[in-house]
């Protein structure tokens, strides 16, 4: 996760009063406070939430709330609620969140990253494929960014884009499992070896 960084009342950033700034960086920080374990948690174990770490996500969900009523545009709000929503299976309100934060902030390929793949959880390939080149556009120097766009051109039934994708992914980082994995897949799925697989089965 890329740092965040609190209101600082000195840069001027929001209009906000120095009270409602202090509002604003407390909860803040207990929100982050609350997801960072379940943030973990869900990285290492693929099983949905037990009872108190949802209570922790709603929690930390109802603090970033308080958070956007102050600062709507705060694109590392609308990122954090995001993940959490992801974490709880709410692809819906992820996306829409993550879509807020892209639209605040120009340049952070993670963002459309993010959205790709809440958009692939919700079904929506054409979208899905939209971010996975808005997060290439914004830093066409990482080849793991090839790699997830290669494999939305495979699930979306076009090899021969995904193709081009996947080898220039190789190019870079030739080494990679990942890469060299997709690229096998891609092969059997083209070739008819191997069915086409569902976005939910990649794993």
């Amino acid at each position: 996760m890329f740092p965040i960084t609190l209101i600082d009342s000195q840069k001027m950033q929001y209009e906000l009063p120095e009270d409602k700034i202090q509002l604003f960086n407390d909860k803040f920080e207990k929100a982050n406070d609350l997801v960072k374990d379940v943030m973990l948690l869900k990285e290492k174990v693929s099983t949905k939430l037990g009872f108190w770490d949802k209570r922790k996500a709603n929690k930390a969900i109802r603090y970033y709330e308080t958070c956007l009523s102050l600062v709507p545009n705060h694109w590392q709000t609308n990122w954090l609620i995001a993940k959490v929503y992801q974490v709880l299976l709410d692809h819906q309100k992820a996306l829409s969140h993550f879509e807020k934060a892209i639209a605040f902030e120009k340049t952070n390929p993670d963002l459309p990253r993010e959205a790709s793949i809440s958009a692939m959880d919700l079904g929506n390939i054409p979208l899905a494929l939209q971010y996975s080149l808005e997060a290439l556009h914004r830093n066409p120097k990482d080849a793991g960014l090839y790699c997830n766009h290669a494999v939305n051109l495979m699930v979306s039934g076009n090899d021969e884009e995904a193709k081009k994708y996947i080898e220039k992914a190789i190019e870079m980082e030739p080494n990679d499992a990942i890469n060299q994995n997709v690229f096998t897949l891609l092969q059997d799925v083209a070739s008819g070896k191997r069915k086409r697989p569902l976005y939910n089965e990649l794993g």
